[in-house]
């Protein structure tokens, strides 16, 4: 699945690209189905800073994985390398439930459209594993792979997606 999601966030470049990479957990209020994100690590040598958060999602759980559904689903790892120089960021998704559950990369762009205006781009190649998620039994992987698949993409996609729209209303209520 490949997500792509353009947004013109109504704010200069810097105070949106600052806003991303060093106050993301604050936006947090303003994305639909994140708890919380918190930020694990970060390393700063000049124009680049590595920088890994953990956010927990907020999510329904279909009935038929319930039993089999542990609460690190609902959790995942972003390493995220930002470059200043480029206003970009390339980053990579991992479960902490199961490294291979799924592969996620991805890249944010922040564009200067105008002195008061900044479309973020954001994309985002994903491959869900919901066969390898751990605790299901072999004979029922194969039934429980759809509602898996598609509570990973619930988990995913909104918050790629919904980056951008979250900024706005940051910015409208905080600015």
């Amino acid at each position: 699945m490949e997500l792509e999601s353009k947004t013109v966030v109504k704010a200069p470049l810097e105070k949106v690209y600052d806003l991303v990479k060093n106050r993301l957990p604050e936006i947090v209020p303003y994305l639909p189905n994140v708890d919380k994100i918190e930020v694990i690590e970060k390393n700063e040598d000049g124009t680049k800073t590595h920088l890994v958060n953990k956010w927990y999602a907020k999510a329904e759980v279909p009935g038929v994985v319930k039993s089999f559904i542990k609460p690190e689903l609902f959790c995942w790892k972003d390493v995220a390398n930002w470059d200043d120089s480029s206003h970009s960021v390339n980053y990579s998704l991992e479960s902490y439930l199961a490294n291979d559950l799924f592969d996620a990369n991805g890249k944010n762009s922040f564009i200067a459209i105008s002195e008061n205006e900044t479309q973020l781009i954001v994309t985002c190649q994903v491959k869900i594993y919901p066969e390898k998620l751990p605790g299901v039994p072999k004979l029922l992987a194969r039934k429980v792979s759809p509602a898996v698949e598609g509570l990973i993409e619930k988990l995913l996609a909104p918050n790629l997606s919904s980056l951008g729209d979250g900024l706005n209303k940051y910015l409208e209520q905080n600015s």
